[in-house]
């Protein structure tokens, strides 16, 4: 019997569940994690015998994770205990209600994860721990939040979790955070509504010291042999001034190729520079509409075209590669200004436009618009919207919603090559190619962008990690 069995989603390293293992590991208890089919999950289940089955769960995959949860409490022949963290439980904690769920954890779930194993060791009584909402006896009792923990005091991640996943453990891309939290407000993300929940709390927005970031860096460069890391903060220069002494050790101490996000109004020529002379090899930033009146005001991202452009020159100028980050089927969008957006970006010339559909999040302030505005009935991602790409509750009430998919499919090509626009709009008002484009958009992020993601990846290496992938999502549907 182990202590707990994490279950995630997605053939990737999830930080957060790391953090977790790696905080029970120091205090000397077991862990394992299960990716895959909801058959291998229960395998899992029934050959590790885990005293908690915790699920990391994101909205749109609730409704997978909950029937799962229900299934494994049918087919378990002994007593277990199934906990649900992440974002979805937490700002949506009604999730305790449902069939087979016991224990929700809101916000981080380092420390309250430990005193719920230490007390399901000891047989003592776990109602009462702070962040965790419990099933106890008919009642549901709701605990309040513990203050935000010191992410120095933290060990490192746990990477170890993943010996059984070859793909992920060795893999050439190692994540890393330097902080926690996002210190803007834009209404489609869940980080306000985070900081909102902490109020009081702690500081939702922290950095760790440059020293414990550079161990742990050290710590993965020997055992783990990578080629490269991501750093995966929100806001890679929230802090110009950390950052500038981070990059400068970082390039002394460490050396190796990495990736980050931007914020494309909190760049300069100077800072870029300096990205390039540490190591950068790829970049991402937020775009989100090419409308800078949607931007502004229902996005309530207040970053300018100007501005935008602006930081792809620098990019360009100190040659860094970079995506960018985009939405389509925004509440009120039309067909026209999902354009604007990909004519911003051939004004841009990034490596990839990554593209999404729009999904109304829980609690974030985009969502209650879209529900007072009347673009949804209820604030809601289907199981079939759940990878963000596929549909929406939105776009399958808009006049043109199908020619917006088809159209985002197709948003690549006129970015690389500008002069088929009128070729590409035809097409899009085509039902008949649905299929095909959505083959056409994933064979150009594997052969334009997958490849660059993981430094100096080569061509049959990329092969063989698109295939490994493409046989794993079918486990998922």
């Amino acid at each position: 019997m182990i202590d707990i069995l994490f279950v995630q989603n997605y053939y990737e390293q999830m930080l957060g569940i790391m953090q977790i293992s790696a905080v029970l590991k120091q205090h000397g208890y077991s862990t394992a994690v299960s990716i895959g089919s909801d058959q291998k999950v229960i395998r899992d289940v029934l050959d590790k015998q885990p005293r908690i089955v915790g699920f990391y769960s994101t909205t749109g995959f609730h409704h997978k994770n909950l029937a799962l949860a229900a299934q494994i409490k049918q087919k378990a022949d002994y007593d277990l205990l199934i906990l649900f963290g992440g974002p979805h439980p937490t700002f949506v904690p009604e999730v305790i209600n449902s069939e087979g769920v016991d224990v929700i954890c809101c916000g981080e779930g380092e420390y309250a994860v430990l005193e719920l194993v230490q007390a399901l060791r000891s047989g003592t009584d776990y109602s009462l721990i702070h962040n965790l909402t419990v099933k106890s006896n008919g009642r549901i009792i709701k605990n309040p939040l513990r203050p935000l923990c010191d992410l120095d005091q933290l060990p490192f991640p746990d990477r170890e979790l993943y010996m059984d996943y070859d793909h992920i453990f060795n893999s050439k891309r190692q994540e890393v955070m330097l902080g926690r939290g996002c210190p803007f407000s834009c209404n489609f993300c869940s980080a306000a509504a985070y900081r909102e929940l902490y109020q009081g709390v702690g500081r939702y927005v922290r950095l760790r010291s440059i020293d414990h970031v550079l161990l742990e860096l050290a710590n993965i460069r020997k055992q783990h042999n990578p080629s490269c890391f991501f750093f995966h903060d929100d806001t890679f220069t929230a802090g110009s001034t950390y950052c500038n002494e981070f990059l400068e050790r970082y390039k002394q101490e460490i050396g190796l190729p990495f990736s980050c996000l931007l914020r494309a109004d909190l760049v300069s020529d100077d800072f870029i520079g300096r990205l390039k002379d540490a190591g950068c090899y790829l970049v991402a930033f937020g775009v989100e509409s090419g409308n800078q009146e949607m931007r502004a005001t229902v996005l309530n991202k207040n970053i300018t075209d100007e501005k935008l452009v602006w930081c792809a020159e620098l990019l360009h100028r100190h040659n860094i590669p970079f995506a960018t980050f985009n939405m389509v089927g925004l509440p009120g969008e039309t067909l026209n200004q999902v354009w604007e957006t990909i004519e911003l970006n051939v004004r841009l010339k990034p490596l990839w436009v990554w593209l999404s559909i729009y999904q109304t999040l829980p609690d974030t302030l985009l969502a209650r618009y879209a529900l007072e505005n009347g673009y949804i009935q209820s604030v809601d991602v289907t199981p079939a919207d759940a990878t963000f790409h596929e549909q929406s509750i939105i776009l399958r009430q808009h006049h043109d919603g199908r020619e917006i998919i088809r159209l985002k499919c197709c948003a690549n090509i006129v970015v690389k090559f500008p002069s088929l626009r009128g070729f590409v709009a035809r097409v899009c008002r085509s039902s008949s190619l649905d299929k095909l484009l959505a083959f056409i958009e994933k064979s150009m992020y594997f052969t334009f962008y997958y490849r660059r993601l993981t430094y100096n990846m080569n061509f049959l290496e990329a092969v063989k990690s698109a295939f490994f992938i493409f046989r794993r999502l079918k486990e998922f549907s």
